[in-house]
């Protein structure tokens, strides 16, 4: 700043400037503001400009990530109020009746394998319940071999809602590749047996085996030709009216074991006990026992054989998922009632040497070996 423009800031600020110095003076002063007006501004604004970009750009960053993650979170909430509805809902559907679908599915299974397999009364089918309304049905598949049974490997059905899905067999350890079939009567040939591979076998084994009839005969003739055999019966094959239509081998009969078929309606209750837990609440345990029954009532194991057969008429889309073809329950059935249960086969287990003495016996036609084992007969 010059002395000569302090000299008239001085004389301005007396008073002491007039006319022409006067309105120069204030022109030269208003400059002077606009121009240090004009700095001020850029000073502040420059940096706060700066400031305020990167500061955005924070923010913005940090509105993603927060975005995110309360999009994961909601995701991730969603899916677990969606497992836990639908966990209640599957355990609601599933439980749903009197018996419930878990009982009644399970029966489907364990009585659609007794009737069509001759082993296939031998354990139980175990029921666990999974999210997204599923269901899986497990059991082990045995074979009775001597006083064994053996298992010989693991099924596994699935279910969505009533949905039965096709089982999945899974073998284990070495077992007949060959399946064993029976003769239907009237064309069986000795000479496709298996009497001189029993021959050859080692005293010390037992064997099962599928066995054919010359001729049809009743329950009670079936039991009375084994009664006195070192021998155990297993399984009587049925004539249902479908078997030597076509062909005079029978790979899918259909038959029972020699104990009866017992529903969970046959049970009968034993006991029944409820213990109280917190708030009330408690869990009730109860006892079923099956009937008594007479060996050798044959019309006991009819009945519970032809109860079985129409309990499985009512649920035959799923049954039939479980053999090779169609069961055609209605047929069999009407044949049953109108000309009674009569057998053209059997299962049969025991010493090697006690079933080889079958051969001389009239009444059997064909023999088939299914499995051998070490002797545990004792």
């Amino acid at each position: 700043m010059s002395q000569e423009f302090k000299r008239k800031l001085a004389a301005y600020e007396k008073g002491e400037l007039t006319g022409k110095v006067l309105e120069d003076f204030e022109k030269e002063l208003e400059k002077l503001e606009s121009y240090h007006e004009l700095l001020e501004d850029d000073t502040d604004k420059q940096p706060t400009t700066i400031l305020s970009n990167k500061k955005q750009k924070k923010i913005m960053k940090r509105g993603k990530w927060k975005a995110r993650i309360q999009t994961a979170f909601t995701a991730i909430g969603i899916f677990i109020i969606f497992t836990i509805v639908s966990s209640i809902l599957t355990a609601i559907y599933y439980s749903w009746g009197n018996p419930d679908r878990v009982d009644v599915f399970r029966g489907i299974i364990d009585h659609t394998l007794t009737v069509t397999d001759p082993y296939g009364y031998l354990g139980g089918t175990s029921m666990n319940s999974k999210a997204y309304y599923g269901l899986e049905a497990t059991r082990d598949i045995n074979k009775k071999v001597g006083n064994e049974s053996i298992k010989v490997g693991e099924l596994e059905i699935n279910f969505i809602l009533s949905l039965m899905g096709m089982p999945e067999e899974d073998y284990l350890g070495k077992i007949t590749q060959n399946q064993p079939s029976f003769f239907y009567p009237g064309d069986a040939n000795g000479n496709m047996s298996d009497w001189n591979k029993l021959d050859k076998l080692p005293e010390g084994t037992v064997v099962s085996a599928y066995i054919s009839f010359d001729e049809l005969m009743e329950t009670k003739e079936v039991e009375q030709l084994f009664a006195n055999k070192e021998m155990n019966l297993l399984w009587l094959v049925v004539d249902t009216g479908l078997e030597g239509t076509d062909d005079w081998y029978v790979f899918e009969p259909i038959g029972f074991p020699s104990s009866p078929i017992w529903h969970d309606d046959d049970m009968i209750l034993q006991s029944s006990e409820e213990e109280k837990g917190l708030f009330g609440s408690g869990t009730k345990s109860e006892s079923y026992s099956s009937p008594g029954y007479h060996e050798g009532d044959q019309s006991v194991l009819h009945e519970q054989f032809l109860k079985t057969l129409n309990f499985l008429k009512e649920h035959e889309r799923k049954a039939n998922n479980l053999v090779f073809g169609k069961l055609r329950l209605s047929e069999r059935i009407d044949y049953l009632e109108k000309n009674g249960i009569q057998h053209y086969g059997v299962v049969i287990t025991g010493p090697t040497k006690e079933i080889l003495k079958l051969q001389d016996e009239p009444r059997v036609s064909a023999l088939e070996v299914d499995e051998v084992e070490f002797w545990n007969w004792d």
